[in-house]
C-alpha cells in the first residue's frame, strides 16, 4: 500500500482487504460495508465498489460477477506490508477474535478449529513428512491431527500457489477457544522458544509479547531458524516452540479434567501446568492466575526450516471444519496421492 500517499485511503483499502480475507466465500460491495460499519467504519456501496476496481486492477482481488469478490495470494501479501503502527496488537486481538468465533463442539467432536497454513514446494514435501511425523509421534506438535493441500487448491480461503503444496496444523489458540466455550478464559501472554532436557521444559530461551508485535512470534522464530525441534524429537534434548498462557486459580482443577477431554479429540498441546500464583519457568504471574505452557501448532514445520527448506508459515490464518483433519499417522497415504 506504499502507492498511495493517503494514510486515510492506505486504511480504507486495508479494511476491506482485511474483510475479504476473514471470509472463506466471495461477497459484494454491500456486505463488506456491513462488516465495516460494525467495526465502525463507514463506507458507502459505492465507495467500496470504487476501491474493489482499484483492488482489481492491482491484482489484490478477483471479481467473481454475482458472487462477489475473492481477495487474491498477491493481496494476502500485500496486508503483509500494511502500516505497522495499525498492526500493534493485531497478534492478540486476532487470537481472542477467532477463540470467539470457534464453535467446536467437545462433546459432539465437530465444528471449526483454528488451522495454521505454511506452504512449501512440493518436491520437499516427500523427503520431510516423515519427520513430521515424527514430531506428533513425540507429542511435540499441537495435537495429532493436520491437512494437505495440492498446487491450486484451496485451504480455507487460501489458494495453494502452482508447484507448492500446503500443510494445515492446528494452532494453539484452539485451546482458548475450547476452554473459553467450557466458562474458562484462556490469555495468551507471549510466544517463547523453550529448552528441553530429556523432553522436559527447563527454561524460555526467547520471549514475544503478543501485545507488542505486528507478526505472530513463531513465524518469527521459525524464518529466524532459531528452533532446534528435530533435535528435542530425536533426544529430548533440544529448543521448542511453546505459547505462555493464563487462567484464573479457581479454574485450575477444571482446566486439567478438560485438557484430559481435548487429548481424547486429538486437539491436545499442554506442556505443563504451573502452580496458582507461582511463577513457570521462572516467569512470575499475577495473583490469582495460574501460567500453562502450550505446545506451539507450528512445531512439526519448523523441521523444514531447521533443514534449509523455504517454507511460509501463516499462523492462526482461518476456521476449518474439523472433521477434514486426519491423524498424522495417515498423511503420507495422503502424500503419495498429491506428489
Amino acid at each position: 500500500m506504499k502507492r498511495f500517499r493517503d494514510i486515510k485511503i492506505k486504511r480504507q483499502l486495508q479494511a476491506i482487504l482485511h474483510v475479504l480475507a476473514n471470509n472463506e466465500e466471495p461477497i459484494g460491495s454491500e456486505r463488506i460495508s456491513e462488516i465495516l460499519r460494525l467495526s465502525g467504519i463507514e463506507l458507502t456501496d459505492r465507495a467500496i465498489r470504487d476501491y474493489l476496481i482499484l483492488t482489481d486492477r492491482m491484482g489484490w482481488t478477483e471479481n467473481l460477477g454475482r458472487k462477489g469478490r475473492r481477495i487474491t495470494n498477491l493481496g494476502r501479501e500485500e496486508l503483509e506490508t500494511e502500516l505497522a503502527v495499525d498492526k500493534v496488537g493485531f497478534v492478540s486481538s486476532k487470537a481472542e477474535d477467532l477463540a470467539f468465533r470457534m464453535d467446536f463442539d467437545l462433546i459432539k467432536k465437530q465444528g471449526k478449529v483454528i488451522l495454521n497454513i505454511s506452504y512449501l514446494k512440493k518436491e520437499y514435501l516427500p523427503k520431510y513428512i516423515n519427520k513430521i511425523c515424527q514430531v506428533y509421534e513425540k507429542n511435540l506438535g499441537m495435537g495429532k491431527l493436520l491437512t494437505i493441500a495440492d498446487e491450486e487448491q484451496t485451504l480455507g480461503s487460501f489458494r495453494v500457489p502452482k508447484g507448492h503444496v500446503a500443510i494445515g496444523t492446528i494452532c494453539s489458540v484452539s485451546l482458548n477457544g475450547i476452554f473459553l466455550r467450557h466458562g474458562i478464559p484462556m490469555t495468551s501472554r507471549f510466544g517463547s522458544l523453550v529448552e528441553l532436557e530429556k523432553g522436559e521444559p527447563k527454561r524460555f530461551t526467547q520471549i514475544i509479547s503478543y501485545d507488542g508485535t505486528t507478526i505472530d512470534p513463531l513465524e518469527i522464530f521459525i524464518r529466524g531458524r532459531m528452533t532446534n525441534v528435530w533435535s528435542a524429537t530425536k533426544t529430548g534434548n533440544g529448543v521448542i516452540g511453546v505459547s505462555f498462557r493464563e487462567i484464573p486459580s479457581v479454574s485450575l482443577n477444571k482446566a486439567k479434567e478438560l485438557a484430559k477431554e481435548v487429548e481424547k479429540c486429538l486437539l491436545g498441546g499442554i506442556l505443563a501446568f504451573g502452580t496458582p500464583n507461582q511463577p513457570l519457568l521462572d516467569m512470575s504471574v499475577p495473583n490469582g492466575r495460574t501460567g500453562i505452557l502450550v505446545l506451539a501448532g507450528l512445531n512439526p514445520i519448523a523441521i523444514l526450516a531447521e533443514n534449509g527448506v523455504e517454507v511460509v508459515s501463516k499462523a492462526m490464518n482461518c476456521l476449518f471444519d474439523y472433521s477434514a483433519l486426519v491423524k498424522y499417522t495417515e498423511i503420507e497415504k495422503l502424500v503419495k496421492k498429491i506428489i
